[in-house]
């Protein structure tokens, strides 16, 4: 990773920032907020962990097998896999890794810490170079048509034609690797839970494909995604939303609420494209924010809250009421997550 990382995320925020005016016609007084359990609050240092990861893959480096990084890979993780990583200078970067441990609790006793599920991680980056931050900046829709399998019709529904396209890109790629890991649950000799995650772009990747393989029937599956920009129209969001258990409260092993959308204070990037007549995207109703400072990587449980809607103002709705507001450092928020995402290869 180098300098140019960071040049191309300035100049994608600063285009932001040039057509990011009027983001939302505020017009709700929903200001309800919820705790979050204790286990998922935890939970998501491990999976802003696993998301940086993917970071840690450019021209020039790799995650070395069986999982080793320069961020603590082997540490953290000493029983994870590396399956497939891959590398695009215009799309979508990420891996691919398995473990039959708990993702969760590598600090305790082995013998506790050992379960029989297989899980799957398929993490992507975000924006990296220009070219990313050409795609992230087209905001013309094309219609999405779900699968049909499982899932019920997606009518009316339409996404950012630059994520789409990503995500049929690397639905391409990765397939035939992910449903080799889900073989053993195919055949019903393997427990298993799928869990993808993403951040910026890849985050919105990451949302369209939990969704391709929840359709597939893959139902023991958590998609999480930090940073995330808006993917589709209303139809889109409110089908997602109900396919993916929006409205359940998150529990740790419960897949009835499969999707967490995690977003930090006066985060831009999870605001645009831009909402209005010309643009009709929506926000999802899932979001769980992060009520801190950019220099904050360890919020405290009760600045980690469950917005339980789009419309509430003491999350991302009441941040840029008509405005973005100056003085705030755009980049240094989007890379806050729990951490600071993509200093892999810096350090």
């Amino acid at each position: 990773m180098n300098f140019t990382h960071y040049i191309s995320i300035l100049s994608l925020l600063r285009l932001i920032s040039s057509i990011a005016q009027n983001v939302f016609d505020v017009s709700s007084n929903s200001r309800e907020i919820l705790p979050i359990d204790h286990e998922i609050y935890s939970n998501l240092y491990t999976y802003a962990h696993l998301i940086d990861i993917s970071y840690c893959i450019s021209k020039v480096q790799h995650i070395e097998k069986p999982f080793k990084c320069n961020i603590e890979c082997e540490d953290r993780f000493p029983n994870m896999t590396l399956v497939y990583q891959w590398y695009f200078d215009d799309s979508v970067t990420g891996y691919i890794s398995t473990t039959y441990d708990n993702i969760f609790h590598y600090n305790r006793d082995s013998a506790k810490r050992k379960q029989q599920n297989k899980t799957i991680i398929i993490a992507l980056r975000g924006t990296r170079s220009i070219f990313d931050s050409y795609a992230d900046m087209r905001a013309d829709m094309v219609d999405f048509t779900s699968l049909g399998s499982i899932l019920k019709p997606c009518t009316g529904c339409k996404v950012h034609r630059g994520f789409y396209k990503y995500f049929q890109r690397t639905r391409d790629i990765i397939h035939q690797y992910v449903m080799q890991e889900l073989k053993g649950a195919q055949l019903g000799i393997e427990n298993y839970e799928l869990v993808i995650l993403g951040h910026s772009l890849g985050g919105s990747v990451a949302i369209l494909l939990a969704l391709f393989y929840l359709d597939l029937g893959f139902e023991k599956l958590t998609a999480v995604t930090m940073g995330q920009p808006l993917v589709g129209n209303r139809e889109f969001v409110d089908w997602a939303d109900d396919a993916l258990g929006s409205k359940y409260k998150p529990r740790h092993g419960d897949f009835k609420r499969k999707f967490l959308r995690i977003i930090h204070k006066e985060d831009v990037v999870t605001i645009i494209p831009k909402r209005g007549n010309f643009l009709p995207y929506q926000p999802f109703d899932n979001q769980i924010y992060l009520n801190c400072s950019e220099s904050d990587t360890r919020p405290s449980p009760d600045q980690v809250f469950d917005c339980r809607d789009a419309s509430n103002e003491q999350c991302i709705e009441g941040d840029f009421p008509n405005y973005l507001k100056s003085g705030n450092d755009y980049l240094q928020i989007h890379i806050t997550y729990l951490r600071r995402m993509g200093l892999c290869g810096m350090i």
